[in-house]
């Protein structure tokens, strides 16, 4: 995964001049002016793809289906002085270009939990209609193996101009989310998605000089971010101001959960893994280990049973539950949440505006014998999927692969370098975090199919909920999880066209 973002850097000094352009008054330092001008116009590639110089399309119309409420991670209607937005607009704008074509965008609500069974039903109807409305339909990449079953998509490691070695698609989609070599979905840079629902944690800075604490970033310098650390801190940063003995939103809280979505990243971030390949390799559910039970025992004493912690279990996917979403993200604006787990777009949708200096963190290893940091984002971010209708799929496949190439040069670095870095994170030292965050991505075969293969995570959650639970709960499920699976394949293979 690594790969995938130090080439992001070759184009940093593009991007200051290409994002002047976009509504920023004030140059990004002194010197920008001088940059621009003498850079050799030839010192980058064009295009970090390989597709053919002369490949054209004659005005012919691609077609993406996207989440109307989350769609401004992949569309612009129109420039409006924002960097990023309009990074994404010229960026469509230079693939319809090179590639003579024109590229519709439908919107419709699928992304909340009230509304995203009929967005799964209206992609599965319109194909199985054989309708080619569609070239492209957008699914979460939780959901996308749900439908993967139904038959209704083409295999896009075949797709002629599809190139998932490139570093703008994310790492490890063959190895974690083919079946028998046949990959139904791709995420990666043709979407903001997966990078605005990466997990992080932010903590309050001042709040680290009031309490007389090592400096998070130290910690995390030195390797010793860990489960326990994080519970260690948390005691230290809060006070039970009412004096019930219990901490919640009338404390001052050293540790919160923000969101019931956010306990998944510690899976990732612990190396704990669900779902192994036996030496057929065939994936078998393996959750269950010594170090699982340590995990989730530690996850447990940090959420439910720690002096200064609160895991309130909401999600900004229930409107109801937004009020106090809401709330909570303002208690941590106004400083009285010393540590808040997060995905990293969360500086952007609701910290701009937040007077004390704020850092960034990547979520805790599960100790300090695990070798590095190890970050995932939720599994409600962007897949892309091609329906079995589409009509020409080596120009979509095409128009994709030109998205995912401009935006990797554009949209992402003026996303993450200028939005994330120079505009909210406010030192440094976060921009770097931000580096270990984006690094380490790391996807799993559990968390991209568990909603169609009898939800594994139960077993997590479970387990995080009751201290030394976790053996009992793997016993409980195994026997459920391994038929789950097993159906679940069969059910995949049985629509494979050889």
């Amino acid at each position: 995964m690594k790969k995938r973002f130090i080439s992001i850097a070759l184009f940093l000094m593009l991007l200051l001049s290409s994002v002047s352009c976009g509504g920023e008054t004030t140059p990004t330092d002194g010197t920008s002016g001088e940059t621009e001008t003498s850079a050799p116009e030839d010192t980058a590639p064009k295009y970090a793809d390989d597709l053919p110089s002369d490949l054209r399309f004659d005005g012919k119309t691609v077609t993406f289906l996207y989440r109307e409420e989350v769609s401004n991670e992949f569309f612009a209607d129109q420039a409006d002085g924002d960097v990023v937005n309009d990074a994404i607009y010229d960026s469509f704008r230079s693939v319809e270009e090179r590639l003579g074509v024109d590229i519709n965008v439908v919107k419709r609500p699928g992304h909340y939990t009230d509304v995203r069974q009929e967005y799964m039903n209206h992609i599965t109807n319109t194909i199985i209609a054989g309708d080619n409305e569609y070239d492209f339909v957008d699914l979460m990449i939780g959901n996308s193996p749900v439908l993967m079953q139904e038959g209704i998509f083409l295999d896009l490691a075949q797709n002629k101009y599809i190139d998932l070695d490139k570093p703008y698609y994310l790492g490890g989609l063959m190895e974690q989310g083919a079946i028998d070599g046949k990959l139904f979905s791709v995420s990666g840079d043709a979407s903001l998605g997966y990078m605005k629902c990466a997990f992080a944690m932010y903590f309050n800075q001042r709040l680290v000089e009031d309490f007389n604490i090592e400096n998070p970033y130290d910690i995390v310098d030195a390797g010793k971010w860990t489960l326990d650390k994080v519970a260690e801190i948390a005691a230290v940063t809060s006070q039970d101001i009412d004096g019930n003995g219990k901490y919640d939103l009338e404390d001052k809280l050293g540790f919160v959960v923000h969101d019931w979505n956010h306990p998944k990243g510690f899976w990732a971030s612990t190396e704990s893994v669900m779902y192994s390949k036996d030496s057929s390799g065939e994936w078998k559910f393996t959750y269950g280990s010594e170090h699982d039970i340590d995990v989730v025992n530690k996850l447990y004493n940090l959420m439910y049973a720690n002096e200064g912690s609160w895991f309130p279990g909401i999600t900004n996917a229930i409107p109801e539950n937004q009020e106090l979403y809401n709330n909570i993200s303002a208690k941590f604006a106004s400083g009285d949440i010393f540590i808040m787990t997060a995905e990293i777009d969360d500086s952007v949708s609701q910290l701009r505006d937040m007077k004390d200096a704020y850092g960034i963190l990547p979520y805790p290893k599960a100790d300090e014998n695990q070798k590095e940091y190890v970050s995932s984002a939720r599994n409600t971010h962007n897949a892309f999927s091609m329906p079995i209708t589409c009509e020409d799929p080596d120009m979509a496949g095409a128009v994709l692969e030109a998205l995912s190439s401009s935006n990797h040069d554009t949209v992402l670095p003026a996303y993450f370098e200028t939005a994330l870095k120079k505009k909210y994170a406010r030192d440094d030292d976060s921009s770097r975090m931000y580096d270990i965050i984006r690094d380490s991505m790391k996807l799993d075969f559990g968390y991209i199919f568990g909603n169609a293969i009898g939800g594994p995570e139960g077993v997590f959650v479970d387990s995080y909920k009751k201290e030394n639970s976790l053996a009992s709960n793997v016993a409980k499920n195994q026997k459920r999880l391994d038929q789950a699976l097993t159906k679940y394949l069969e059910n995949l293979r049985s629509t494979f066209i050889e």
